[in-house]
């Protein structure tokens, strides 16, 4: 069983239900979608706290990674909003802020980027703020440092749920 593939199914089934239950006036459909959207909640949970349980669960697969690779992060991430965190610096991480040391050698800086609209870079702004990362969290699991409301029970707590989801106002409503 791949458990990490899972998770990430869990994830992305239930944004797919919340989408769809945001797109619904029927009050029914809402009630369904509602149940099917929680249980990927509890099935991730279930899914992380089960990878969690296995002892040296990384990495993945039964290869070795190459050492001299395996902490090397290459912060290609440079410029406004840049953030430092325990995902690419501190001890655990080779950090490599001079791109030139380990970019292509194709002629091209490495860098990827694209021309946008003033429309398109309105929604590109807003979508980095609403997906800015914390840099001092530096959670045990997803599962459990990462829910929010609805989550039910992690071991920070019970974060609850709604009763129901229909007499939550569709967006086409608000």
């Amino acid at each position: 069983m791949d458990l990490r593939s899972n998770i990430a199914a869990e994830a992305r089934a239930k944004i797919v239900y919340e989408r769809l239950i945001n797109i619904t006036d029927d009050p029914g459909v809402k009630d369904a979608l509602a149940f099917l959207m929680t249980r990927e909640i509890a099935h991730q949970k279930s899914f992380e706290k089960a990878l969690y349980a296995i002892e040296n669960n990384f990495p993945t697969g039964k290869l070795p990674g190459v050492e001299r690779f395996a902490s090397m992060y290459v912060n290609a991430s440079q410029g406004e909003g840049d953030l430092n965190g325990p995902w690419n610096s501190g001890d655990e991480w080779d950090r490599i802020d001079e791109l030139g040391e380990v970019m292509p050698a194709d002629g091209g800086d490495g860098r990827a980027t694209v021309e946008l609209g003033s429309k398109d870079q309105k929604v590109a702004d807003e979508m980095a703020k609403r997906t800015q990362s914390n840099a001092d969290a530096n959670p045990t699991t997803g599962a459990d440092l990462g829910a929010g409301p609805g989550a039910g029970r992690t071991k920070n707590g019970d974060m609850g749920g709604v009763e129901s989801l229909t007499s939550r106002p569709s967006k086409k409503a608000r």
